[in-house]
C-alpha cells in the first residue's frame, strides 16, 4: 500500500484503539466504515479523490453513473447532459460514452482508501465517536456527543484546510493553465486533454501552446 493513503481497516484500528474501545464485537463495524466515509465527505478534501475515465452504456438516452462515483465531471462525447439521481440523459439513443468522474480511491475490497494525514485521521475519529457517544459505546463517560461533535468540528476545519493546499505538482499544473502568453481555442475540440502542459512558442514558425501527438495544437 502506498504511503499516501491507508485502508479502512487501519482506519478502524486507529478508531478502536484512540477512543479505548474493548468488546469489539460490539461494536456497528459496519455503521463505522459509513460514517468514515461520511466524514470524509463533510471534510470535503481535494487530496481525498481522484479522477477516473470509463466507459457507460447508454440504453434508450440514459446512461446509470457508476456506484463509486462521488461527483462527475464532463462526458466527453456530449458536454451538454442532463443529470439525474443515478444517471444522465444525453442524445444517443443506444451506445456507449466516456464518464470522467471523481471518486474516493479503492482498495482490493472495495473499501475507501485514506489519505494518510494526522488532522483526517484525528477528524474521523471524532466523527465515529460522537455517533457511538449516542449509542452508548464509549467507555469514557466523559466523552458526551457534544464534546466528540466540538473536536470533529476542530480537526474536520484542520483536514479540511491542509487538504485544500496544492501539493508542487498541483501549483506547476496551475501556472501551466493560468499564465500563458497565447489563448488557448481549441480545449472544447481537446475535451481539455493536456490544458496543464507547458506552452511551447517558436519564434521561427507558427506558435504552438501545447504539443502531444494526441492533441489538435493551437496553431496562429
Amino acid at each position: 500500500m502506498e504511503n499516501n493513503y491507508i485502508t479502512t481497516h487501519q482506519m478502524l484500528r486507529n478508531v478502536i484503539s484512540r477512543l479505548g474501545l474493548r468488546d469489539v464485537h460490539d461494536l456497528p463495524l459496519y455503521d463505522m466504515i459509513s460514517w468514515l466515509a461520511e466524514g470524509t465527505a463533510h471534510i470535503g478534501s481535494l487530496k481525498n479523490l481522484e479522477t477516473v475515465t470509463t466507459k457507460v452504456k447508454v440504453t434508450n438516452y440514459i446512461g446509470a453513473y457508476p456506484l463509486d462515483m462521488w461527483a462527475i465531471k464532463r462526458i466527453v462525447e456530449h458536454p451538454l447532459f442532463k443529470s439525474d439521481r443515478g444517471g444522465f440523459t444525453v442524445q444517443l439513443k443506444e451506445g456507449t460514452v466516456t464518464l470522467v468522474y471523481d471518486r474516493f480511491p479503492l482498495d482490493e475490497q472495495g473499501l475507501p482508501l485514506y489519505p494518510n494525514s494526522s488532522s483526517i485521521v484525528d477528524a474521523l475519529t471524532f466523527y465515529c465517536a460522537k455517533w457511538l457517544a449516542i449509542q452508548g459505546k464509549l467507555p469514557n463517560p466523559q466523552m458526551t456527543y457534544e464534546r466528540c461533535d466540538r473536536e470533529w468540528q476542530w480537526y474536520c476545519g484542520q483536514a479540511r484546510a491542509e487538504g485544500y493546499v496544492p501539493t508542487i505538482d498541483q501549483w506547476d499544473r496551475m501556472v501551466n493553465i493560468f499564465y500563458r502568453w497565447l489563448p488557448d481555442k481549441n480545449e472544447f475540440i481537446n475535451n481539455f486533454v493536456g490544458l496543464d502542459l507547458p506552452e511551447k512558442l517558436m519564434i521561427d514558425g507558427k506558435n504552438e501552446t501545447r504539443f502531444s501527438q494526441n492533441i489538435q495544437s493551437n496553431s496562429y
